[in-house]
């Protein structure tokens, strides 16, 4: 029987591991060369600069990650090996990537946090599509964060070539799986065609029955992928700012505050899934876009709304805590036009129609894409 690791196995086992002083071992160019050419598998290479504060960070998870790596994990110093990194493509630091036999099979994009790294690799080693049988479904429904299933006829070789060709796209953010069996079909009451997401982590289900339309299921795994609150990455920023609707941005300056936040709004945010945004910001990863948001860079943390329709920017305000009902206190006082946009310095600016309904500017939302199904904690929204 097929088995698979789960995300939250992947959690479990880190949990209780102390963390420890993990110094970087470094390899040279002939040691990395020897690892990656050499091995019969595929090895996870971190091009790191030791003087960075994410690669600093980075190391404190790397740590945890060692006695959980099924692969080797080893590390180059870019700052003393600037050539080498380069021959990687390397213009940023700390990057992740897999390679093997000396090429890159996958570079990394997620959060850098232990559990996270370690899902990845399982997930890059699995077939792009996996065959999921009766027996195997329920551990792979939780084989990740975010797990899609087609439920196909055997025949149905149009909306297999399409669920292929979108899961190719995205493989290296999620897992992809498709079950054709009747008995599958049966068990999970599934009229084929039909894919559906899973999210155990935020308990929540979507589906979509226009399988064979390839710009519809592409934006369906966009959307549907989105987490409750998200964590912003500079390669899904734009994807967030495309749905047209206000950006909720919450920084913080540490993962452990980052995580809080997102528990303690998580409630709230599930009933403004589909109108908001919300994101957490790690301030390292977008230096830039606190002064953009009209907010002080060394105040933490702190949070501002981006009204993309009007393109209006609403900074929360200092010292006022992080609860639900603040936030929402604060939310209705700016919908209702209590509270004027930011205006950054030297600009003047007249705001004639403040209040009402904040709108998105292209209404992006599951609920615009034909065939799809929400379900959250067990129960049908729409």
């Amino acid at each position: 029987m097929a088995r698979f690791t789960s995300i939250a196995s992947i959690a479990l086992s880190l949990c209780g591991l102390f963390i420890i002083s993990h110094a970087w071992e470094h390899l040279s160019e002939l040691e990395l060369e020897s690892v990656v050419n050499n091995n019969d598998g595929a090895a996870v290479v971190a091009f790191i600069n030791p003087s960075d504060k994410r690669s600093e960070n980075l190391e404190i998870e790397w740590s945890l990650v060692i006695p959980g790596a099924q692969l080797p994990f080893v590390s180059v110093d870019c700052e003393a090996n600037p050539g080498l990194c380069a021959s990687y493509g390397m213009s940023s630091y700390p990057i992740l990537k897999m390679l093997k036999q000396g090429k890159v099979e996958s570079t990394y994009n997620g959060p850098r946090r232990a559990f996270a790294i370690l899902a990845w690799v399982d997930r890059v080693q699995r077939p792009v599509v996996s065959e999921v049988s009766t027996a195997a479904l329920e551990d792979f429904k939780k084989a990740d964060s975010t797990t899609f299933i087609a439920y196909l006829d055997a025949g149905d070789e149009v909306s297999k070539s399409a669920f292929a060709g979108v899961a190719e796209r995205y493989r290296e953010e999620f897992t992809f799986g498709m079950a054709t069996d009747e008995a599958t079909l049966t068990a999970e009451k599934a009229a084929a065609p039909v894919v559906r997401c899973y999210k155990h982590l935020d308990d929540d289900e979507h589906e979509l029955t226009s399988v064979s339309d390839t710009e519809a299921l592409e934006r369906f795994v966009k959307e549907a992928s989105r987490p409750i609150i998200g964590e912003l990455l500079p390669h899904n920023h734009q994807r967030f700012l495309d749905r047209g609707w206000s950006m909720v941005y919450v920084f913080a300056a540490t993962e452990a505050e980052r995580s809080h936040i997102r528990s303690d709004l998580k409630k709230m945010a599930r009933g403004y899934y589909e109108t908001l945004t919300m994101v957490t910001v790690d301030p390292l990863e977008f230096p830039d876009l606190p002064a953009k948001l009209g907010l002080d860079p060394s105040v933490l943390p702190a949070g501002a709304v981006h009204q993309l329709s009007k393109d209006r920017i609403y900074p929360y305000p200092r010292g006022r805590g992080w609860t639900s009902n603040e936030l929402q206190t604060w939310g209705l006082d700016v919908w209702q036009g209590r509270i004027r946009p930011w205006t950054p310095p030297g600009v003047t600016t007249a705001y004639e129609d403040l209040g009402g309904r904040i709108k998105a500017t292209q209404r992006v939302s599951m609920r615009n894409i034909p065939g799809v199904k929400i379900k959250i904690g067990g129960r049908d929204e729409l």
